[in-house]
């Protein structure tokens, strides 16, 4: 991870007043509940871009019904996308590393993180991510 990055990661925590780990970042919630948003770094195409992911819950469990009801609420996303990683579901989201502002991560954190929160709460129960 760039040192640039990653000062953006720890502006955008320390508004949010999350905790920035090694590769994820767990966002508290007012009503005691958490989600833990990691991030990851690839190429594409040449340019170096981030992916920030959150899990939802065990992909295993999804059935006909609930992916249904998973891909129409990704349908209605308006960034962000649902996608299963390994044996997760997961909320996933990309930005270009170069260009993300303090704003624009905080912004993708929370957006991610409590949007995960509430899909995990209405399709599986509980909060274990």
């Amino acid at each position: 991870m760039s040192k640039t990055f990653r000062a953006v990661l720890e502006q955008a925590c320390q508004k949010l007043d999350w905790t920035l780990g090694e590769d994820s970042v767990e966002a508290r919630f007012e009503n005691q509940r958490h989600q833990i948003v990691h991030f990851e770094f690839f190429e594409f195409e040449g340019q170096p871009l981030a992916r920030l992911f959150t899990t939802i819950g065990d992909a295993t469990r999804v059935d006909a019904m609930r992916l249904a009801h998973g891909l129409r609420i990704s349908f209605r996303l308006p960034h962000g996308a649902l996608a299963v990683r390994g044996d997760a579901l997961v909320m996933v989201d990309t930005l270009p590393v170069a260009e993300v502002s303090p704003e624009t991560l905080q912004n993708v954190l929370r957006y991610l993180a409590e949007t995960a929160d509430s899909l995990e709460d209405s399709m599986f129960g509980g909060d274990e991510h």
